[in-house]
C-alpha cells in the first residue's frame, strides 16, 4: 500500500511565506490521520537565506517541540536544500523533534546530497532524497546514483515534477530508470501546472511507488500540488 506524505506546510509555505496559524496545523494533523497519512512535512530547516521567511521555514528543534508532542501516529519531518544545509542544524534524532529529513537536490549536487544523506542517517534520522528537476539529471548524475553503495539507508528516493510538465509516460520512464539503478523504494512529488498531478501520481502508484505527496487544497509552489481530496476520491 502506498504511503502518503502531506507537504501542505512546507510546499504550501511558498504561498503563505511559511506562516500558518497553530490551530491550522493541529487541524491538519487530525485531517491527515483521518486519511491515513504516514508522513507530514512541517517546513524547511535551512541554514542560510532565512531572512524575511516565516516560522515554518526555519523549523528549529525548539520550535517544533510543541507540534511533535501532538503528532499522534504521524511521522513529522522537515526538508533541507542541499545548497543550504549544515549538519550543525541536526543534532540527532534522539535530541530533535523530527522523525525524518528530506534532502532536496538539483542535478548538479547529487553527489554532495548522497553524502548529506549518510551523515543524517548516522545521526538517527529517517532520510528521503528528492531529485528536483528530474528531466535535467544528466549521465553523470545517474552514474553517481548508480555507484552509491548505501542506497538501502534511504527511506525512499523521490523524483519531482518540479515544473509540472511531465506526462504519465515520463513518470514511468523516470521511475523505471531509477529502479534499474538499484533503488527499491521510489517516490513521486507532483506539481499541477497542466492538470496532471492526479494522473501522474496514480501512474506512480500503479508502478509501485513507496510514497506520494499531497497537500490541502493543492497548496504549493508554481501550479500547486496534488489536492489530498482528489487522491482520496481516486483511491
Amino acid at each position: 500500500m502506498v504511503k502518503i506524505l502531506d507537504c501542505t506546510i512546507r510546499d504550501g509555505g511558498h504561498v503563505t511565506n511559511w506562516e500558518f496559524d497553530n490551530d491550522f496545523v493541529m487541524n491538519l494533523f487530525e485531517a491527515a490521520q483521518n486519511f491515513c497519512v504516514t508522513y507530514l512535512e512541517l517546513g524547511y530547516r535551512n541554514h542560510i537565506d532565512n531572512e524575511g521567511k516565516g516560522r515554518f521555514y526555519k523549523c528549529s528543534s525548539e520550535f517544533l517541540e510543541k507540534f511533535y508532542n501532538q503528532k499522534g501516529d504521524l511521522q513529522l519531518g522537515v526538508m533541507t536544500d542541499a545548497k543550504r544545509f549544515s549538519l550543525d542544524d541536526f543534532a540527532g534524532a534522539d535530541a530533535d523533534f523530527v522523525d525524518f529529513v528530506r534532502v532536496a537536490t538539483r542535478p548538479d549536487r547529487i553527489g554532495e546530497t548522497l553524502e548529506i544523506a549518510e551523515r543524517l542517517k548516522s545521526r538517527g534520522y529517517k532520510v528521503f532524497v528528492q531529485l528536483m528537476d528530474i528531466s535535467n539529471v544528466d549521465a553523470d548524475g545517474y552514474l553517481k546514483l548508480f555507484a552509491w553503495e548505501n542506497k538501502d539507508i534511504l527511506e525512499s528516493l523521490y523524483f519531482a515534477d518540479s515544473y509540472g510538465k511531465l506526462q504519465s509516460n515520463d513518470v514511468e520512464q523516470y521511475y523505471n530508470k531509477l529502479k534499474i539503478l538499484g533503488y527499491k523504494k521510489i517516490s513521486f512529488h507532483a506539481h499541477n501546472n497542466i492538470g496532471t498531478a492526479l494522473s501522474n501520481t496514480l501512474k506512480a502508484i500503479n508502478l509501485g511507488a513507496f510514497s506520494v505527496d499531497v497537500s490541502k487544497n493543492g497548496m504549493g509552489r508554481n501550479g500547486g500540488n496534488l489536492d489530498i481530496s482528489e487522491l482520496k476520491k481516486a483511491l
